[in-house]
């Protein structure tokens, strides 16, 4: 009935816990702020709407966004312009549009594991092969070089970095990114850096990989950092006759951003550093309340996550992570099974702590309910 491409990935495992959730069910499991959006973003959709903002846009996105964008990537990363952004349909259609783009059947893409849900079938969806690199918990979930230089073949194309990590949280120091940056270099390897929660770190630097490479690829969007994951507005940074080749693959499967989405963005991103400079205290005492708790369970073991806004505890009872999450939803809390992130992921379950304190609390005093009466 269907491609057996399509056929051969499965449905995500973090959309299939959520469906299966009840009303007044504790949500720790989305990867979405429990915020509302800045009152001038909300306002500048209805202004857009107001102004006709209705017509079909450029491929690429509108040119002021681009520019907008380029000038705010400028601050970290020199050279820049806005023939190098490409407005997205969020982080997760920018990161296939460049799979479309660079991969051809047979071709081999080192993935992380764990690692986020779509970077594995994404690559199955085109034709090529994923090929995971283990991020280890002893290395606090960041990449052996060694090891991943070991994996490279004649059919590598490109490896794909998370920094700050969805699940992990680990944010990759600087001697760290140097050694991918040197391995893609003398291997002649794209490097796709997924860096959505760039500015989601809590006493360290974020890492970017923006002009890091002629052959990098950076993927970002504004559904975190501004609140508006629904909106499904991303961008990509990178070469500018790459940005070109991607905008081509985008037609077919876009025509163009929404208009209305890219002129709200557009008009409400003077606001965007206050909203990021209120939020992050709170996800940060979120974020340890969440691991204090989370170590007080019997079995579980967590270390401090440095980025994003998940926690990615250890777990030792003799359970699969599919089968905890799903007990542990039948008993009014949402999480994510560590299983949905990779073979890795296995014996972890993944913690949003982008709610209230006060759910973060309840929900972590249920978890340890269930987890006591399975012994």
């Amino acid at each position: 009935m269907v491609s057996k491409r399509l056929a051969s990935v499965g449905r995500s495992g973090i959309r299939e816990i959520f469906q299966m959730a009840g009303e007044g069910a504790i949500n720790l499991g989305l990867g979405e702020l429990d915020f509302d959006p800045p009152e001038e973003v909300r306002e500048a959709l209805k202004r857009a709407v107001d102004l006709g903002a209705s017509k079909y846009g450029p491929t690429a996105g509108l040119e002021e966004l681009r520019e907008a964008i380029a000038s705010l990537t400028s601050r970290c990363t020199e050279g820049i312009e806005a023939r190098n952004v490409l407005i997205t349909a969020g982080a997760t259609g920018g990161l296939l549009a460049c799979y479309q783009t660079l991969f051809d059947p047979g071709d081999e893409v080192l993935v992380p594991d764990p690692g986020f849900v779509v970077y594995g079938p994404d690559a199955i969806l085109v034709g090529a092969k994923a090929i995971p690199y283990v991020l280890h918990e002893e290395r606090e979930y960041l990449p052996d070089a060694t090891e991943v230089e070991a994996l490279v073949t004649p059919k590598t194309k490109a490896i794909v970095v998370n920094s700050p990590s969805n699940p992990t949280g680990s944010v990759l120091s600087a001697k760290i990114h140097k050694t991918i940056v040197d391995l893609a270099v003398d291997r002649d390897i794209w490097i796709i850096s997924d860096e959505v929660y760039d500015r989601f770190v809590y006493g360290t630097k974020h890492q970017t990989f923006c002009n890091a490479h002629e052959k990098s690829i950076v993927v970002n969007s504004f559904s975190k950092s501004m609140g508006i994951p629904g909106w499904r507005i991303g961008y990509l940074v990178a070469d500018g006759a790459l940005v070109e080749e991607i905008s081509k693959m985008q037609y077919y499967s876009l025509a163009c951003p929404p208009t209305p989405i890219q002129q709200a963005v557009l008009m409400a991103l003077p606001h965007h550093e206050r909203f990021i400079g209120e939020i992050l205290p709170i996800l940060d005492r979120r974020r340890r309340l969440m691991v204090r708790l989370l170590n007080r369970i019997p079995g579980f073991s967590c270390e401090m996550p440095k980025g994003a806004f998940y926690t990615f505890p250890r777990y030792d009872v003799d359970i699969a992570s599919r089968k905890l999450a799903e007990m542990i939803l039948g008993a009014g809390v949402i999480s994510s099974p560590g299983s949905a992130f990779g073979g890795m992921g296995e014996s972890h379950i993944r913690f949003s702590y982008a709610a209230p304190e006060e759910d973060i609390a309840r929900g972590m005093e249920i978890v340890r309910s269930v987890v006591e009466k399975i012994g």
